[in-house]
C-alpha cells in the first residue's frame, strides 16, 4: 500500500478524490443531508493532505482462511447452525487454526466474507453485524481472534451493496474504514458488485487513502482487477499495485476439485 507514493502519485490521488466526489454530487448520488458546501470542504481538506501511511503489509503472500469457498452466504443458523455465517463459525476456525498447527505454520488471518452484516446501517450510519448471528459484535470477535495470536479480516464492497445485497461502502468509505479500525480489523477484502468499472480506478485508491488515514495497518485486498477482467479489458496492474496489498484476478472458486 503506497506511501512509497511519489509527490506525483499523491497529487493524482488527491485529484481523484475531488473528482470522484464532485462527479457523484453532479449525478445526484449523495447521502441525505449532504450538500454542495460539504463536498467543496471535502475537496479542500483532501487537497491539503500531503502524506499517507505505508502499512508495511503483504511483502510476502499472506496466509489464512476465508469462509466464502466453503460456507458462501449461508445465513440459516436456525436449521444449519454449524455451517452458517456467524461468530460461532469464526471462533471455531480460530480455535482450529491455533490448536491444529496452522498458526505455527504461518496461517494467521481468519477472514470473514459476505453476509455478516445486518441489512441496514445503524442510525449513526455505521455498519452493524447481524445481531442474531453475531450477538457480541465484531469487536468482540476481533478480540477473541487476537487472543489466539491470529488476525481478523472482514469483507465489504466498493459498490452500493455487497454481492449478497448487504450495505456497500460507496459514499461511506471514510466511515467504514474508521469503523473497521475501531473494531480492530486487520484485513479488508473490498469486492466490486453494484458499481461501475469506470469508477474503480478512483474508488479503490480512495478506500486506500481512508484505511491509511485511520493509522491502523490493515491488509487491503482488492477485487478491482477481477471486475476489469470480467468486462473484457486488461487491468492496469501498476495502478492496482500502487493502492492494494493483494488483489483478485478471476472468478470465485467452488467447494470442489473441479473448481
Amino acid at each position: 500500500m503506497s506511501t512509497r507514493t511519489t509527490n506525483t502519485n499523491l497529487t493524482r490521488l488527491r485529484r481523484s478524490l475531488c473528482h470522484f466526489t464532485v462527479r457523484y454530487y453532479k449525478h445526484g448520488n449523495v447521502n441525505k443531508g449532504e450538500n454542495n458546501m460539504n463536498n467543496l470542504i471535502f475537496c479542500v481538506v483532501v487537497l491539503a493532505v500531503v502524506n499517507a501511511l505505508d502499512n508495511g503489509l503483504g511483502r510476502t503472500p499472506p496466509m489464512g482462511w476465508l469462509s466464502w469457498e466453503r460456507f458462501r452466504c449461508n445465513t440459516d443458523c436456525l436449521n444449519d447452525p454449524d455451517n452458517c455465517i456467524s461468530e460461532k463459525l469464526y471462533m471455531q476456525m480460530a480455535d482450529h487454526m491455533e490448536q491444529d498447527g496452522y498458526l505455527a505454520a504461518g496461517y494467521e488471518y481468519v477472514n470473514i466474507d459476505d453476509c455478516w452484516m445486518a441489512m441496514e446501517r445503524g442510525s449513526d450510519g455505521r455498519l452493524v453485524a447481524d445481531p442474531k448471528r453475531f450477538p457480541h459484535g465484531i469487536k468482540f470477535l476481533a478480540d477473541y481472534v487476537h487472543s489466539k495470536g491470529l488476525k481478523l479480516g472482514i469483507y465489504e464492497d466498493f459498490g452500493t451493496h455487497t454481492c449478497g445485497g448487504y450495505p456497500g461502502s460507496k459514499f461511506y468509505m471514510e466511515l467504514d474504514a474508521q469503523t473497521f479500525a475501531d473494531w480492530g480489523i486487520d484485513s479488508l477484502k473490498l469486492d466490486g458488485c453494484y458499481s461501475g468499472i469506470e469508477d474503480m480506478k478512483d474508488g479503490y485508491p480512495i478506500m486506500e487513502f481512508y484505511l491509511n488515514k485511520t493509522g491502523r495497518p490493515m491488509l487491503y485486498s482488492c477485487s478491482w482487477p477481477a471486475y476489469v477482467v470480467f468486462s473484457g479489458t486488461i487491468p492496469n496492474y501498476k495502478s492496482i499495485a500502487n493502492s492494494c496489498n493483494i488483489w483478485r484476478n478471476y472468478a470465485d472458486i467452488d467447494d470442489s476439485w473441479d473448481s
